[in-house]
């Protein structure tokens, strides 16, 4: 058996992951209202790019999902490589149409003989997907048969919560993104919503806050909850929409607070910059797998 793994570009994958020789990504887009589209990306010069763009927009711009054709192109290169199985981790189906049309792909590839597959919708997006991705790589090269991996995996998409802090509210709700926004509407003004992924993948309110302390206690308090609850088996990630330097400064606020805690910290990608807008901020808090 040989494994190939394909996740979004939304993932922001580390170097190391994004280097895997096992590893495919698909990737979405931007389009701006003249229809110039930007292609999702990690690369920082990029993105700073992107956010200068997207803060002098009047409309904002609109997120697609991978093309069709690009899925076909992907498992077409995986399956010329030798590989039979693929493992593929999207982003929450309940907010892009990313993993339908994996599911398709996929699905007409299996009838046809070519491979065997196993699609994860990970409920959520960002460093969710990627955590996914490296615990799914660790299980199988420890040894762990696929049938029992994908199934540990699928578990722990019950253990990854995102809580997003958003400056403007309204990058959410155009985007279609926060069907329950309306219960925040008349309150964004001093307050700072903060929505999460629910069980099942749903963009939902969380809380309210009226200062940026109060999100940062609001956040520590969530960690050290989740620390008791796994034994601290845990590791957190800080996604922003261009506020690079606040980010860093969180990072070593709890890496301070929680010797010893892996955190990662990186930008929001374009696909999700769009929706969670300049300024914001989301918190990844994610159980690890203990196989001793």
């Amino acid at each position: 058996m040989k494994i190939a793994y394909i996740v979004d570009s939304t993932a922001s994958l580390s170097d190391d992951l994004r280097n895997h020789s096992d590893v495919y990504q698909v990737h979405l887009s931007v389009t701006f209202s003249d229809g110039s589209i930007f292609k999702d990306t990690t690369d920082e010069d990029q993105l700073k790019s992107f956010y200068r763009r997207l803060a002098n927009e009047k409309e904002i711009p609109k997120s697609s999902q991978p093309q069709i054709g690009e899925y076909y192109d992907v498992l077409d290169e995986i399956i010329n490589k030798g590989y039979d199985t693929v493992i593929a981790i999207h982003i929450g189906s309940k907010i892009s149409g990313t993993y339908q049309s994996a599911k398709m792909v996929l699905e007409e590839y299996a009838e046809e003989g070519k491979i065997s597959y196993h699609l994860i919708d990970s409920e959520g997006t960002s460093f969710i997907i990627e955590h996914l991705l490296s615990e799914t790589i660790k299980l199988i090269e420890s040894g762990e048969d696929v049938e029992t991996t994908v199934a540990e995996i699928r578990d722990l998409v019950k253990d990854t919560k995102i809580y997003l802090a958003v400056d403007d509210l309204n990058y959410l709700v155009k985007g279609g993104r926060l069907g329950a926004g309306s219960a925040f509407i008349g309150s964004l003004f001093k307050i700072k919503p903060i929505v999460h992924f629910t069980d099942g993948g749903q963009v939902k309110p969380f809380d309210k806050v009226r200062t940026n302390s109060r999100v940062i206690k609001l956040w520590e308090n969530l960690i050290e909850e989740a620390m008791e609850r796994f034994n601290g088996k845990i590791k957190i990630a800080i996604a922003h929409g261009d506020i690079a330097e606040e980010a860093e400064q969180l990072k070593q606020r709890f890496e301070n607070l929680y010797p010893g805690i892996s955190c990662r910290v990186g930008y929001l990608t374009p696909a999700l910059g769009v929706h969670g807008g300049i300024g914001s901020k989301g918190l990844g808090i994610f159980r690890s797998i203990d196989k001793k």
